[in-house]
This record gives C-alpha cells, sequence and structure tokens, in this order.
C-alpha cells in the first residue's frame, strides 16, 4: 500500500465499507457449507492449496515488509510486488481465499465467493488510488502507468 499523510485522520467511505464487507463475506460461506465429516480435499485440490497458500503468504509477506521499509517517508511504494501490481495485498488474499475454498472442497461456493471478494476489492481498490492519486499526484500518475496491473495478472 501506499503511504499516506501519517498526519491526516483515516477517512472511510462507503465503498471502503461495503468492499471490506465482501471481502469477509466468503468466509461465512466456506463456514456455512462445512458439514459435520472431516475435510477430505482431492490430490489436486491439496496441490492448489500448496500452490496458493504459499504464493499468497510470501506475496504478502514481501509486500508488508516493501511498504514497512518506506513507513517513516511518505512515497509511493513501488518496490517488490508493488513493481508488478499496484496492489499485491488483495492478489495475496485473494490466493488464501482460493487455499481455504480448495481446502473446504467449496465448488460452486468457492465461485462464487471469489466473484464476491473481486467485487469487493474493486470497490477498495478504486477509492484508494482516487485517494492516492490526490496525495500523489504525479508520483503516483507515473507509477499507475508505469505498473499495469491493479492486482489481477493480465486485467488492468
Amino acid at each position: 500500500r501506499l503511504q499516506s499523510r501519517a498526519a491526516s485522520p483515516v477517512r472511510l467511505k462507503a465503498p471502503v465499507i461495503l468492499g471490506t464487507i465482501l471481502q469477509i463475506a466468503p468466509t461465512a460461506a466456506f463456514s456455512f457449507s462445512l458439514g459435520d465429516e472431516p475435510l477430505r480435499p482431492t490430490r489436486p485440490e491439496l496441490a492448489g492449496i500448496l500452490i496458493s497458500a504459499v504464493m499468497g503468504a510470501l506475496l504478502f509477506a514481501a509486500a508488508i515488509l516493501a511498504a514497512l521499509r518506506n513507513s517513516s517517508n511518505p512515497q509511493v511504494v513501488t518496490r517488490c510486488g508493488y513493481s508488478w501490481m499496484r496492489h499485491p495485498i488483495y492478489l495475496a488474499f485473494l490466493a488464501m481465499l482460493l487455499a481455504t475454498g480448495l481446502l473446504v472442497s467449496a465448488g460452486l461456493v468457492l465461485i462464487g465467493a471469489i466473484v464476491v471478494y473481486v467485487a469487493g476489492s474493486e470497490l477498495r481498490i478504486a477509492s484508494e488510488e482516487e485517494e492516492l492519486a490526490g496525495d500523489f499526484p504525479t508520483e503516483y500518475e507515473q507509477y499507475r502507468l508505469r505498473t499495469r496491473w491493479r492486482y489481477l495478472p493480465g486485467l488492468r
């Protein structure tokens, strides 16, 4: 995430609140889809879990470390995962959501969960990018043009 002015108060906007609710809602869907039997993911699901969970955890850790390195000086963070996409933490959370859905063998619930999560992420990102463009007009515009992807590789 890009560092905003340290002195400015936290501004919660309706899109951020709604987006956060939509991002959290899929975990409830997984909980309600669980039965009483033990989890028994298939081998392909286990492979997907391993790949998504590891990728998500590594991407999250790298993004947090890159942001922390710049925490004393408010500026646009462009290192690590931020050099490939503007919001790598959203992709990290999506990967963890995918791993969780595969673990509980959610099937169609997983597809719905991903759609709801992406909708929530899009709301939050639009609001965040508007705020960042206001806080860092020139720097953020240059970064946005240089870094095509928001958080889903291949999609703007």
